[in-house]
């Protein structure tokens, strides 16, 4: 099985050398998700050296819009560190020094704070502790903290924690638990105040049992759905949309290279199995600008028939080469990827998604694609 420029889909048997020249070994079609710095730092070598940026990127399996956002990176990179001074030890030996100086001026404005009390004991409770942790030191604008004030004043953090944590006086404690039983018609109550005070249409009873839980009332899940259904409280059942459809049933240009239609369909082949077959379709005239099949169907073989369009009717492959066009597509996760998002802006191509649940909105690129599937059968 090949496609229109006579070139083997990816995944295919190989069946001559010449099959898959050029490309490094180990790369993966379908891409890794991270790289290396030595791997980036090879690829910005190649385009360095004046390789094709298309043709680094088939190769690589990278989009040209992240190829070229690394070659610039590279370029600002290298001019920085000609600009910038080479740091030795004597650097660091100084940083060390001081970080060591304020440490012990911090220290020492604490012990001056401590000796202010009578017999040089520390007038202060586990309170003030806490209340001077949070204190910024006048030498170096930055906290004390609690671990240093307590190890220079010589109290226990322990200590400081428990009475932070302890009962404020003349705070009425309760009991653990449910607040206590209620009826049903209580219950019922208690619901409809969650609902009105909610700005959901609908909620589902798990979620009015948890704020009810948080409102302190505590009732099963069970006997809160089991109320709700008996008051009629539960959600409403989704129902199907009555609103006016957003497409206006034309996408037939006055001019080419206006927009473009892309679309992606399955297959079967006798010999090979099952095959993904990816189009782009001129909306003026419906010519095809770009075909390609292959086993996968992830974002980059969806690239494939957009740049050979680009290549076709632009005459090269670069960024902004495409500006003006636009390219209707349905909500495919290869085609809402950011790889092929960014591949496409950097060509200058905008992109005009179809509305959801509206296929028409696509009908140039759909009957294409359906038609080349009936005819590999």
């Amino acid at each position: 099985m090949t496609n229109d420029d006579g070139c083997k889909p990816e995944g295919a048997p190989e069946r001559s050398p010449k099959a898959g020249a050029g490309a490094p070994s180990g790369v993966d079609r379908n891409g890794p998700r991270r790289f290396s710095v030595q791997r980036k730092m090879a690829i910005v070598a190649r385009l360095l050296r004046g390789e094709p940026l298309e043709l680094v990127a088939r190769e690589t399996n990278v989009s040209i819009a992240r190829l070229s956002e690394w070659r610039e990176r590279a370029l600002a990179g290298a001019a920085t560190a000609l600009k910038e001074r080479e740091r030795d030890d004597r650097d660091d030996e100084i940083a060390r020094l001081k970080s060591k100086v304020g440490e012990i001026t911090m220290d020492n404005e604490l012990l001056y704070a401590k000796n202010r009390g009578a017999g040089g004991q520390a007038p202060f409770g586990p309170q003030e502790v806490e209340t001077m942790s949070r204190a910024l030191s006048p030498s170096f604008a930055r906290c004390y903290g609690l671990a240093r004030v307590a190890r220079v004043w010589e109290i226990s953090r322990a200590s400081v924690y428990r009475s932070l944590k302890e009962t404020p006086p003349n705070t009425i404690t309760r009991r653990p638990g449910p607040v206590g039983a209620c009826s049903d018609a209580e219950l019922a109550d208690h619901i409809r105040r969650q609902i009105n005070a909610s700005r959901l249409h609908g909620e589902g009873y798990r979620k009015l049992w948890a704020r009810l839980r948080f409102a302190g009332v505590r009732a099963s899940p069970r006997r809160v759905r089991r109320v709700m259904r008996e008051n009629g409280l539960l959600a409403p059942h989704r129902v199907l949309r009555t609103e006016a459809k957003l497409h206006d049933g034309t996408i037939v240009t006055d001019k080419v290279n206006a927009m473009w239609g892309t679309d992606m369909t399955q297959t079967i082949t006798i010999r090979e199995g099952r095959a993904n077959v990816f189009v782009a379709v001129e909306h003026a005239n419906s010519e095809v600008v770009g075909i390609h099949a292959s086993r996968s169907a992830n974002r980059f073989e969806a690239l494939e028939p957009v740049r050979q369009g680009v290549h076709r009717c632009f005459g090269a492959i670069a960024p902004g080469v495409a500006r003006g066009l636009k390219l209707r597509h349905d909500h495919g996760s290869n085609y809402m990827s950011g790889d092929f998002q960014d591949e496409i802006e950097c060509l200058g191509i905008e992109a005009s998604p179809s509305s959801v649940r509206e296929p028409e909105g696509n009908g140039v690129a759909e009957p294409t694609s359906l038609r080349g599937d009936a005819r590999s059968l």
